[in-house]
């Protein structure tokens, strides 16, 4: 997750960069959960911290009103988007974040591992580190597709623009989108290869064309070149 907000005074810290140049008791002691992404809030004395990117974006729709992304009033319209935003929230670690556990982490340790060449090597998700042989390659899209394939039958239903009914994203497409997105970002793998995954393509070129995505995704790009430089 990756907040960009120039007016407001909030630190994201959402990268084990801020590892690499403090120590992790440091950074416990600042966020006691020792995850990221992580906040800290320098509006308040003393600033506030906050981890787990769910709670970050509920705090920061709370403080400051997004009432777009998060409805704040009591009519029953508001209280039934609320809902269905929190139901999201509430099986995002059995939906789309399988995609980021199943696939990208493995991807990832076989990027910075001395693996290449030597096979596969079947990790502990079950889902082999993807390498450029064709047996790796079928059985991650297999992956890939099944998990696209139920998020996009469970939230897509029905010509649904947004995970929550509406005519704008929510926070619980904030919250879906990175897992989903990374797929062709780092791997080069476009949803658009299955064609029963068309109101996925769509929702996530809805996604992209929101205000500042390609500022806020040049990191995960980066990354991209660096794993499709290994291939």
């Amino acid at each position: 997750m990756v907040v960009k907000d120039e007016e407001n005074s909030i630190r994201v810290y959402n990268s084990k960069s801020y590892y690499w140049r403090n120590t992790y008791t440091t950074y416990r002691e600042k966020f006691s959960l020792g995850l990221i992404p992580a906040i800290e809030d320098t509006d308040t004395s003393p600033p506030f911290t906050l981890s787990e990117a769910s709670a970050i974006m509920l705090y920061l729709c709370e403080k400051h009103q997004w009432n777009d992304f998060y409805p704040a009033s009591s009519d029953t319209f508001a209280i039934q988007r609320r809902a269905r935003i929190n139901e999201y929230f509430s099986h995002h670690n059995e939906s789309t974040r399988l995609m980021t556990r199943k696939v990208i982490f493995p991807t990832m340790k076989w990027m910075f591992s001395d693996r290449k060449g030597k096979g596969s090597d079947a990790s502990s998700t079950g889902v082999a580190h993807l390498s450029n042989s064709t047996k790796d390659i079928d059985k991650t899209k297999a992956t890939i597709r099944d998990i696209a394939k139920r998020f996009q039958h469970k939230f897509l239903a029905n010509d649904s623009l947004y995970i929550v009914e509406g005519e704008t994203p929510s926070i619980a497409d904030l919250l879906a989108y990175p897992d989903l997105a990374q797929i062709p970002q780092i791997m080069g793998i476009d949803y658009e290869e299955w064609p029963e995954l068309e109101p996925l393509s769509k929702w996530l070129d809805r996604m992209s064309a929101l205000p500042e995505h390609d500022d806020i995704h040049k990191t995960i790009h980066k990354i991209g070149k660096m794993y499709r430089s290994k291939l």
